[in-house]
């Protein structure tokens, strides 16, 4: 058993987790097939209409980890509310996730590609990664979902972020947390979009991502605000599955 809490939303524990500055690619550009070269991790969007952008040289990683699904709270002691449990129901799936990070002075984002897969073996716990060809299905190109109960009953397949603005996190999905004054309805990034715009494999082995998005974010306190003119541009290298 244990607690969310939101100060920590940049910060999640995850299964494996590779961290880098910049990009140092080399690349072999003999023969006649054109060099792509990787991209710099960067991230900008609009709150209450102020622009926030990273910088280069912005600290940036790559995890990937695996939680239960279909989670639900339970109170050993139903008297004491902040000793509490989020229980998966369903034993035989996990929630993967990729989550890619960018901090800077700036702007921040920690977001997940998130899909939920039936274990291989019964006895397999949360440790799972899929094989590259099924991996590679979290960028196709076009439009996504928001996971909108992820870290709480983590029934959705999706994206899900958090973002700092004026010193505060904010996120798109309605984590759990016993201290939140009032919760987001279900439903409330319908109007939201994100769009992978291009995935395409640079040179080097690795991919690069370029996205725009909208969402709906909210504070720990429930309060909501909309993010506009989201742009992403990121280079990772996949986690996969052992052959």
């Amino acid at each position: 058993m244990k607690k969310f809490n939101f100060i920590y939303a940049l910060l999640l524990s995850s299964v494996f987790i590779s961290c880098r500055k910049d990009h140092p690619v080399k690349v072999d550009t003999s023969g006649n097939k054109p060099v792509i070269a990787a991209v710099r991790d960067s991230v900008s969007y609009t709150i209450d209409g102020k622009t926030y952008a990273s910088v280069p040289g912005s600290y940036s990683s790559l995890s990937s980890g695996g939680q239960e699904i279909d989670r639900k709270v339970v109170y050993p002691d139903s008297s004491n509310k902040s000793n509490y449990g989020l229980i998966g129901t369903n034993q035989d799936s996990v929630l993967y996730y990729q989550k890619n990070t960018i901090l800077s002075d700036n702007a921040s984002i920690a977001i997940f590609f998130i899909k939920k897969y039936i274990k291989r073996h019964k006895n397999d716990g949360l440790f799972y990664a899929p094989e590259l060809k099924d991996l590679l299905k979290l960028f196709a190109v076009g439009k996504h979902p928001y996971a909108e109960d992820f870290e709480w009953e983590n029934s959705q397949d999706g994206i899900a972020f958090s973002v700092s603005a004026n010193n505060k996190g904010y996120m798109s999905y309605n984590a759990f947390n016993p201290q939140k004054s009032n919760t987001l309805k279900p439903g409330f990034q319908k109007k939201s979009t994100f769009e992978i715009i291009n995935f395409t494999k640079a040179t080097s082995g690795g991919y690069n991502l370029e996205a725009r998005f909208t969402a709906v974010i909210a504070d720990n306190t429930g309060e909501q605000k909309k993010l506009e003119n989201g742009y992403l541009r990121l280079y990772f290298e996949p986690i996969v599955a052992a052959d």
